[in-house]
């Protein structure tokens, strides 16, 4: 819902950076939240952690109350409306290829910790945890300008998918580089983060009369992934492949979503011909 209102919020050309400074925020309560919480359960305790978060809850939501302005929305579309916009084609492929990055991505980051021990004995995760999160915050709120001024999400979404395989196949083979290790890191996380802002565009795009749902769609598409990229990692190494074959594993299938992606653009640059002529 936040995306579909930012996006509403702005004139068409500036919608990507409105989807950008959203991620941003998510991001960087990420960054700052998860230490910050940390930090309070450690000098108070967990009670405390929590009261915190409703009280930033409440005046976000007195904020909003005051002084988010009004816009028009549209009816939430039916259940027949809902089916149809999922077998829509290019809605279609749009979410699927943010499923299938979500696979890669999230489900490699759940393994972060097992990876860094199996590759180089690193027992201390929280650097590359901050500087995963830091690329996501760079990225996230960097990426809706890139879409403003190229106006070509999915081709933006092609070179982000290919600086994430590089990042993960060039991690096991940095780690042992000091401060270049962190490198990966930070641009896994810039590129994951900043490859939902395309996503949202694009669909946005496609089903302006349904906005939020459609977003909704995409963010579902993400969190499944992530799931299911954890229960994929888990599985295979119970079944014997080792932790520190897991990023090649997710390289190799971001590879193959981005041949996916590409379809997508040469599908686009061709009905834009045909539009043309």
């Amino acid at each position: 819902m936040a995306a579909a209102a930012a996006a509403s919020l702005v004139p068409e050309q500036k919608r990507g950076r409105a989807l950008g400074m959203t991620l941003g925020g998510m991001s960087t309560g990420t960054v700052v939240g998860v230490p910050l919480g940390l930090i309070i359960a450690e000098h108070l305790d967990w009670h405390a952690t929590l009261w915190f978060i409703t009280a930033l809850g409440l005046i976000a939501m007195i904020g909003i109350v005051i002084w988010f302005p009004s816009f028009p929305v549209s009816a939430p579309p039916s259940l027949r409306q809902r089916v149809a916009m999922m077998t829509n084609g290019r809605v279609a492929a749009i979410v699927g290829i943010t499923f299938m990055t979500s696979i890669a991505s999230l489900g490699l980051y759940t393994y972060i910790a097992t990876i860094l021990d199996n590759l180089a004995d690193i027992t201390i995760v929280t650097p590359y945890l901050w500087a995963w999160g830091i690329g996501g915050v760079i990225g996230s709120f960097s990426i809706g300008t890139l879409i403003d001024r190229t106006g070509r999400p999915d081709l933006l979404m092609a070179g982000i998918l290919a600086i994430m395989a590089l990042a993960m196949f060039s991690l096991p083979l940095v780690l042992s580089f000091s401060i270049l290790s962190f490198l990966p890191f930070i641009l896994w996380g810039a590129m994951g983060w900043a490859s939902q802002a395309p996503q949202q565009h694009e669909l946005l795009r496609l089903q302006p009369d349904h906005g939020a749902a459609v977003v909704a769609l995409n963010s579902s598409a993400n969190y499944l992934g992530s799931a299911i990229g954890s229960t994929l990692g888990g599985m295979v190494m119970l079944a014997g492949l080792a932790p520190s074959r897991l990023p090649f594993a997710a390289g190799c299938l971001i590879l193959v979503t981005i041949l996916g992606q590409w379809r997508i653009v040469s599908s686009k640059e061709s009905v834009d011909k045909r539009e043309k002529t």
